[in-house]
């Protein structure tokens, strides 16, 4: 079934780009380098390859094309991020920005982008009737919207050929449609006498707009051999396509020590009727072709791997989008202080022998348990920004985070759009959530409990695409807080990462001036769901309401000091937790051993922190120094 994505009008203006619109969602205008080398030095060249040529782009991580197989300069971004419904498991993406993340050109510019350029192949040897085809598929947009039409200055995808004399010659255009297309397959004779020698190189690029990501094309799965027909969109191969959601049910990442104190609630709740991807079959039939699948989780660095997902199918020739479901398990995670990784992995055991097929079989994610809080995954495909205004009070954005046991927030990690963020001052905020709902929505509370001002500096360290703003002092936090950014009135955009592969949940992004913030509804603003990148530094657990002193005097610990970490606890608790000098956790009691009367605490010499959590929902913090000290 062919689906093709056509957004509201109104959409279409909030995703251009020009100044003095008032939208919110703007395509980025640039992001962090993925080419492992300066666009302006060499390029390493590979030896002249054979055919048959192939690329579906699934045998390496995010960045620049395979040195192998593609020419690393040109600007091209190998992802999984930005298409729709791709063919197989990552895409290269061309847009207006270079390897570097930059703009190609001022604002208003269009030129030629992106290029992808293959390496020499040998062609020496066979004639125009051998029936050489070059094929591959093609989409125009991507996630964040569609390219805008072809005007009397091209926005076009090109398909150019070197001849023997080291021209290239174009073969193909498409204007652009003006529309987000499904990915169609498209095949290109090789049968002039001036194309068949022995260092033949083809190249697809684009011409748009060169200030942003707006005018964006994706190519997938890009074959050349000979033999072939116009026709030949077949191949053995059943794949991976679209990405795996996060192994949690309400974050993308958070803190080890909020999983630990509700791990069932929040790993992601698995059904028989959860797609977790899907699969496309290439292959022409016209028998389906029976498949398995499993899905592991494995806790990192510890190895350990358990199953959450099995089913089986038989997929008909030429589906496609077919959804990865079935027996679903709960997956096991150690319930321990350290910081992990889960990492999920859904396998096709298609029975497929070919090589170059084999990759797209496995599909992969990982997800933090560690020190903060996210909705996002890291990456952003476009940018929200708060609307420009000349007067009145600052305007803010804020995301509401649920908490398992009181915390308290370090610091705010944002991610600015440097084109228009830098040098900017803007003011972080943490809200406590207010004393009753509003028509059944939980809101921030009047003004904000702590604020941080900043400047967004104008450069960031190289690989580093977000800045860290730390409060004066950790801002404690209990059950569910807002942490946001905001700006005075300027009528310039100031913008910062938006995801659009996963969103926070409904009612949580919020948006307005200080003391009035609302729910922020993507679908009313005529933008799509996503998550604003914006993460909460959580420092260990504090408690507001602590145990008054003479509760405390009837629980001192001992001996205090402790020269081998073990310790008494004079009277009943039901959990225990240790904090360092800092107010990070370093070790917290496990399920098993909760409320025994003597810790054994693993710990290096140094002073600490003990939180116990009394039977009546008090907690009690006491010095430990280990050690001896």
């Amino acid at each position: 079934m062919n689906y093709c994505y056509r957004f509201l009008p109104a959409l279409a203006l909030l995703l251009s780009s020009f100044p003095g619109q008032s939208q919110q969602l703007r395509p980025l205008g640039s992001e962090p380098a993925h080419a492992l080398v300066n666009e302006a030095g060499p390029a390493r060249r590979a030896v002249v390859l054979p055919l048959p040529f192939f690329d579906d782009f699934a045998r390496q991580p995010e960045g620049r094309p395979d040195a192998q197989r593609w020419e690393t300069t040109g600007g091209a971004l190998v992802n999984n991020r930005y298409p729709r419904r791709p063919i197989s498991r990552n895409v290269a993406t061309l847009d207006g920005l270079d390897g570097q993340g930059r703009p190609r050109g001022a604002v208003g510019r269009i030129g030629d982008a992106d290029s992808l350029t293959s390496q020499p192949i040998d062609l020496s040897g066979l004639l125009p009737t051998d029936k050489i085809y070059l094929s591959f598929f093609w989409q125009a947009g991507t996630r964040r919207g569609r390219p805008e039409p072809s005007g009397t200055r091209p926005i076009a995808l090109y398909v150019e050929f070197k001849d023997k004399d080291k021209n290239w010659n174009e073969v193909w255009r498409l204007n652009s449609p003006g529309d987000t297309t499904n990915f169609r397959f498209k095949a290109l004779p090789i049968d002039q006498a001036a194309y068949l020698h022995g260092g033949f190189q083809f190249r697809i690029r684009t011409s748009g707009y060169l200030y942003n990501a707006r005018d964006a094309w994706s190519v997938d799965y890009v074959r050349l051999d000979r033999n072939r027909s116009a026709t030949d969109s077949t191949f053995r191969d059943i794949a991976t396509s679209q990405p795996l959601p996060s192994a949690l049910r309400r974050y993308t990442a958070m803190p080890v020590n909020q999983f630990n104190a509700s791990p069932t609630r929040e790993l992601a709740s698995r059904t028989a009727t959860t797609a977790v991807t899907t699969a496309n079959n290439l292959d022409g039939g016209p028998a389906p072709t029976p498949i398995t699948w499993l899905g592991l989780l494995d806790v990192l660095p510890d190895n350990t791997s358990s199953r959450f997902l099995r089913g089986n199918a038989s997929l008909d020739a030429g589906a496609r989008q077919y959804p990865i479901m079935g027996e679903a398990s709960v997956a096991a995670v150690p319930v321990t202080p350290a910081a992990k990784q889960l990492r999920q992995r859904l396998i096709l055991i298609t029975n497929e022998t070919d090589p170059r097929t084999l990759a797209n079989d496995t599909i992969s994610r990982r997800t933090d348990l560690s020190d903060y809080f996210a909705y996002d995954d890291g990456t952003a495909e476009a940018s929200l920004s708060l609307a420009p205004a000349s007067t009145g009070p600052p305007s803010y954005y804020a995301l509401r985070f649920d908490l398992n046991q009181p915390d308290q927030v370090r610091a705010l990690r944002l991610y600015p759009v440097l084109t228009t963020a830098a040098g900017r001052t803007l003011t972080a905020a943490i809200w406590d959530s207010a004393a009753v709902r509003t028509n059944g929505i939980l809101l921030p509370g009047a003004q904000p409990k702590a604020t941080k001002t900043f400047t967004v500096p104008l450069t960031l360290p190289a690989g580093q695409s977000y800045i860290e703003v730390v409060f004066d002092v950790p801002v404690k936090v209990s059950g569910s807080f807002f942490a946001g950014y905001g700006q005075a009135p300027t009528s310039q955009f100031v913008e910062f990462g938006y995801d659009l592969n996963n969103a926070s949940p409904p009612n949580y992004l919020y948006s307005g001036v200080q003391g009035a913030l609302a729910p922020f509804n993507p679908a009313t603003n005529y933008s799509p769901a996503g998550a604003l990148m914006l993460r909460p530094l959580m420092g260990g657990s504090v408690v507001t309401a602590s145990a008054p002193a003479d509760v405390a005097a009837r629980y001192l610990l001992a001996p205090n000091p402790t020269p081998d970490g073990r310790v008494r606890v004079p009277g009943p608790y039901r959990q225990a937790t240790v904090l360092d000098a800092l107010g990070r956790v370093v070790w917290q009691q496990p399920a098993a051993e909760a409320g025994r009367p003597e810790l054994q605490l693993p710990l290096a010499a140094g002073l600490y922190f003990v939180r116990l959590l009394l039977p009546d929902g008090q907690v009690l913090t006491q010095r430990l120094a280990v050690g001896g000290r």
